[in-house]
């Protein structure tokens, strides 16, 4: 394979990506009224993107999805979930490139979690003072949770479906 056909893939899927969970972040709103803010699903796109591409094609759509989703409604948050669900996408598609087990989907959604809940305290801090960002500790920790406990078994899903998508990984079997 080229260098360029391996470029475009690449391409391909951070964009593809990057719209399911731009999707996510936008559509299936549940909303937040102490903060003002809101808990969406666009973290199960982050955790599907790292668990079947892994940590480079994850962090580039984890982060633009949900900035892009905040600039539509929300474009203070952006710069931050640019930051944020891209670490998260890297991270967890780090801790999964080795080996696909039980300990690993665990301490996947482990940094996750504290990924996306750290990550949003000190964001909301900077934007919103400490006893909002406070506040919202525990929805940004459901939010990521919830990502972990949807994208695994959705990816575990696609897997079953669809064996060629293993192909995309360096994954040790």
């Amino acid at each position: 394979m080229t260098e360029k056909s391996i470029n475009i893939r690449s391409i391909t899927l951070i964009a593809l990506m990057a719209a399911m969970v731009f999707v996510l972040t936008v559509i299936p709103r549940f909303p937040v009224p102490a903060t003002g803010g809101y808990i969406h699903l666009g973290d199960a796109g982050v955790i599907f993107a790292a668990c079947a591409f892994g940590p480079g094609v994850a962090m580039a759509a984890g982060g633009l999805g949900t900035a892009l989703a905040d600039l539509m409604g929300y474009p203070q948050w952006a710069i931050f979930s640019l930051l944020v669900h891209g670490l998260q996408g890297f991270i967890v598609g780090l801790v999964l490139r080795r080996k696909l087990n039980a300990v690993n989907l665990i301490l996947s959604a482990v940094f996750s979690i504290l990924i996306v809940t750290g990550g949003y305290f000190i964001s909301g801090v900077i934007l919103e003072g400490a006893a909002v960002a406070a506040i919202e500790i525990l929805p940004n920790t459901l939010q990521a949770l919830s990502g972990s406990l949807v994208g695994i078994p959705l990816y575990l899903a696609v897997r079953q479906a669809y064996p060629p998508i293993n192909r995309f990984t360096n994954r040790a079997k």
